[in-house]
């Protein structure tokens, strides 16, 4: 569409056309010239500089410059900072759209060319001294685009601060490059230390060539080396697709057929045995969910033989027995899942969706699934977002999830053509991951969320019961994992925790309330005394007396001030009284 622009207005940069009131203002403020009479000879020449395609770029420099009756240095100080002026308007452009749709600089995956585009945005802004900001920029383009594009203009406040979070985060960069470099420049740098070093300590190879220069050394920095840093990411995300190594040899059987997709409460169920390899057997039909999609396995048994795995190889669904079964291909089986695990296994499964639902309200359209993983016991939700959770931002994420179940809205469950689920909901279906087939299985909660999956999933968000959100923590950059439970599993975690508070109550002699509190007065009490002991000077008074109460999550608070996990809190807080009682004693 912008070369079809570019031709029928004629002119000699393509830019110029497709920023047209932007590039406006770049010029305006950074005071870069264009000479339209000039771009018109260099244009056709341009070709010659495509990294893809040429061996040797300074020979192509030379060439254009020779055709041009110019020198090298004249043709790069006219060219060079017009083009450094024409990424930033078409790298902050493809930053605001790529962000808005849900997309987040981060060192992962393919957001990771976002942080490179980013970077080389700040790295030329920097490098001629430009008073330019990108989050005003995208407000340019957002503006420019609003009646194609209305959407760009919506979130523009959350765009803005992802770029100032990612423009301290290269600043840092900066400041660390500075003190590194010396020891750097000790040694002969390649090409694949220079990768190495942007890729881990995100040190630009200009800056390093630049630093170089100042003290005699010549370093090399190919023109595709950007192109080659993407190309390496890329062959790190195919690295970590996996996929179950155990093949076993099955012959030609027809598909199993799932009968678990429809009713997760369908727990019974008789099959025929199609096929069996050891302990392996291959049914034609089951209600037994293998694992996938980050949701293990069902466990139960077969004609009274325990299943202890499930897994599916190409259409057939695999049941692994904890010992060779007693009858054979041909027969009539009887099935029965462990029911209480299934209806646990559900309950993660759609509370995963609705903890992203909930965490993308409370942070913001970026917030988007990067990966999750469903047990009995407890669940994990990878979620994209620029920096870590905070407490606030962590019960809020709790609440909006509590008051999606409480709304019990009916789940809908069915099966789509491809083009039909993508047409109707977007291409966020595929934040679990692209689902393969024509088929997709659409799990949408009207409202809510709406996703391709194939777990087993609840009727209505009511089922879930309470959830609890247990813990949070950072990853990757730009990847938070939310841990909770929820249902009985939540239950359970909260039954242990009431317990723990009470405990501590007692221990602290307060009210749970005033246990974070009464907690900090202990630990400071006991270093003051410790350092007594060691000074050999008067005790200080070690009676508890605070009755500060704390709103929120007491236990985790009370974990913190206390420097330790909630797993041992009672144990911290015993150790502690017990040395004061020691420190009493020996004096």
């Amino acid at each position: 569409q912008e070369r079809v622009a570019w031709f029928t207005q004629g002119k000699a940069s393509s830019y110029e056309c497709v920023f047209p009131s932007i590039i406006k203002k770049l010029r305006d403020i950074t005071g870069v010239e264009y000479d339209d009479a000039f771009m018109r000879k260099f244009t056709p020449l341009s070709a010659y500089l495509n990294v893809d395609e040429v061996k040797d770029i300074n020979a192509a420099w030379k060439r254009i410059a020779s055709e041009l009756k110019m020198d090298v240095k004249e043709l790069k100080d006219k060219i060079l900072p017009l083009a450094a002026l024409y990424s930033v308007a078409e790298h902050s452009r493809a930053l605001l759209v790529a962000i808005n749709d849900g997309g987040l600089p981060s060192n992962v995956g393919g957001m990771y060319n976002l942080r490179v585009i980013l970077r080389r945005a700040l790295g030329f802004i920097d490098k001629y001294g430009w008073k330019l900001s990108l989050p005003e920029i995208c407000k340019w383009h957002a503006d420019y685009l609003k009646p194609l594009f209305p959407e760009l203009s919506e979130n523009l406040g959350e765009v803005s601060e992802i770029l100032e979070v990612e423009k301290k985060k290269y600043e840092a960069t900066c400041k660390k490059t500075q003190s590194m470099l010396p020891r750097l420049l000790e040694k002969k740098l390649t090409t694949e230390d220079l990768i190495t070093i942007y890729d881990s300590q995100g040190i630009a190879p200009e800056l390093i060539r630049d630093e170089a220069a100042k003290i005699g050394k010549e370093i090399q920095v190919p023109d595709n080396f950007y192109s080659l840093v993407a190309s390496r990411h890329e062959e790190k995300e195919q690295a970590t697709v996996t996929e179950r190594k155990e093949k076993i040899p099955i012959g030609d059987i027809p598909s199993t057929k799932a009968l678990y997709f429809d009713d997760y409460t369908k727990s019974a169920f008789d099959g025929k045995v199609l096929e069996i390899v050891g302990n392996n057997v291959i049914l034609d039909q089951t209600v037994f969910y293998p694992v996938s999609g980050g949701q293990v396995a069902d466990h139960g048994t077969l004609e009274g033989s325990k299943v202890v795995d499930v897994f599916k190889q190409g259409p057939y669904v695999v049941h692994v027995l904890d010992s060779p079964p007693k009858f054979h291909a041909g027969d009539k089986v009887h099935g029965e899942i462990d029911y209480s695990r299934r209806v646990q296994l559900a309950q993660h499964h759609t509370a995963t969706h609705i903890i992203n639902a909930a965490a993308r309200k409370v942070l913001g359209a970026h917030a988007n699934q990067a990966s999750a993983k469903k047990d009995v016991d407890k669940a994990h939700i990878d979620v994209t977002h620029y920096e870590s959770l905070t407490e606030e931002e962590l019960e809020k994420i709790e609440k909006e999830a509590n008051s999606i179940v409480k709304k019990g809205i009916k789940t809908k469950l069915s099966f789509m053509p491809r083009q039909d689920a993508e047409k109707q909901f977007g291409m966020a279906i595929y934040q679990g991951g692209v689902a393969p087939g024509k088929l997709l299985r659409i799990v949408n909660i009207p409202g809510v969320d709406v996703e391709a999956c194939g777990g087993t999933h609840l009727k209505n968000t009511s089922e879930a019961g309470k959830i609890k959100i247990i813990k949070t923590s950072k990853i990757k950059d730009g990847i938070i994992r939310i841990t909770f439970a929820a249902g009985q599993a939540a239950g359970k975690i909260l039954e242990r925790e009431k317990q723990t508070l009470d405990k501590a109550a007692a221990l602290l002699n307060c009210k749970t309330a005033q246990i974070p509190a009464r907690a900090a007065e202990l630990f400071d009490i006991w270093k003051k005394a410790r350092k007594a002991v060691q000074k050999k000077k008067p005790l200080p008074d070690t009676k508890l007396k605070s009755k500060e109460e704390f709103k929120g999550d007491i236990l985790a608070k009370t974990a913190e001030v206390l420097q330790t996990q909630s797993e041992v809190v009672i144990k911290t807080i015993e150790r502690f009284s017990n040395d004061l009682k020691k420190f009493k004693s020996s004096k």
